[in-house]
């Protein structure tokens, strides 16, 4: 949404950048974070080897290094800060610093910042938080490359990479509950602290979750191996 001079193309503000999705945090936004603008429960945690769209590449990438993302809405990457009716940001005056430099018809001012200086949780959460160890065991437990692998290994037909994979789930669910019931934290927080839900992890790899009772299914559907 970055201006031009008057003899350059400018930004319009038509949305469509907000609506393909809200942008990457940096360590020049964590102000924005600090004093609210941005809350911690407008924030999702995409963990390293997880699949993502590359906004300068304009293709689909693993991440290699952890990336701090404003939600999207409406089960979209619609950027939750947009306003379609009004076509407006809530917070243009205090955007991030990526949407300050994107310009859709010159990248490469973003093309040139967009992996350098992203914010991380642990800049986020003071040294010796009760919470960090729980990230650790999460990430440990339940990180994206090997809920991959075992999806991979159970599509076709490995017994043991499934009941891997279900515990994997179980576990994922249970850490989400446990920090909502007993520790009374907002349910959008569990985005933030241990990343997108692995059920939505799988679900671009075109698998289905179904609960049948106490057990986890999962619906194999055609697609991705």
């Amino acid at each position: 949404m970055q201006e031009r001079n008057s003899n350059e193309p400018r930004c319009t503000r038509c949305g469509t950048c907000c609506i393909q999705g809200g942008p990457a945090l940096h360590v020049q936004d964590r102000p924005l974070i600090e004093d609210g603008t941005i809350p911690l429960a407008d924030i999702v945690t995409l963990r390293p080897g997880e699949r993502v769209y590359d906004q300068p590449r304009g293709g689909i990438v693993v991440l290699d290094a952890e990336m701090l993302k404003i939600r999207g809405r409406d089960n979209t990457w619609t950027c939750v800060f947009y306003n379609h009716e009004g076509h407006d940001c809530a917070i243009y005056g205090s955007r991030p610093v990526e949407c300050d430099v994107l310009f859709c018809r010159d990248i490469a001012p973003l093309a040139a910042m967009y992996d350098k200086g992203r914010l991380t949780r642990r800049d986020l959460l003071p040294e010796g938080h009760p919470l960090l160890a729980l990230l650790d065991e999460h990430d440990a437990r339940c990180a994206p490359a090997d809920v991959e692998a075992a999806a991979r290994l159970a599509r076709d037909g490995d017994a043991e990479a499934g009941r891997a994979l279900r515990e994997m789930v179980r576990y994922d669910r249970e850490l989400r509950k446990l920090t909502t019931d007993k520790g009374g934290m907002d349910p959008a927080m569990g985005d933030f602290l241990f990343g997108r839900p692995l059920s939505a992890l799988l679900q671009t790899m075109n698998i289905k979750i179904y609960d049948m009772g106490e057990s986890i299914r999962f619906d194999f559907a055609p697609g991705e191996r």
